[in-house]
């Protein structure tokens, strides 16, 4: 057996088999950091809209009229409409285009109840 004839194939399949491994960590590698930013781009969009509820709860007290609005932040905006009574639809959308709707029913607040509270 030739030894020397050996070697030439031996080594074209270690590179194959090498540029194999290699390449499919790249694709790993890089389907984990899309996974990791749509992760970011949604809980950055949840915050949004949690915090946009907060603010929604709070102008609702001051504004019993409000039929929409839009709370501006700096990755994205939240816009919020009026869908039935006590009933508000926030849709939340990053620069980027991901977005993400949320239904939020208010409570209302009774008269009765705050001047309960302040005795």
């Amino acid at each position: 057996m030739n030894e020397k004839g050996a070697v030439l194939p031996s080594v074209m399949i270690f590179v194959l088999l090498m540029s194999v491994a290699l390449l499919g960590t790249n694709q790993i590698f890089k389907n984990q950091m899309n996974q990791l930013r749509m992760t970011k781009h949604y809980y950055e969009v949840e915050s949004m809209l949690i915090l946009s509820k907060m603010e929604l709860n709070s102008q609702l007290d001051l504004n019993k009229d409000l039929e929409k609005g839009t709370v501006l932040f700096t990755d994205g905006t939240v816009t919020i409409q009026k869908k039935g009574d006590n009933t508000f639809n926030l849709e939340g959308k990053l620069k980027n285009i991901f977005s993400k709707q949320l239904t939020v029913q208010l409570e209302k607040k009774s008269t009765e109840s705050i001047e309960n509270t302040d005795e």
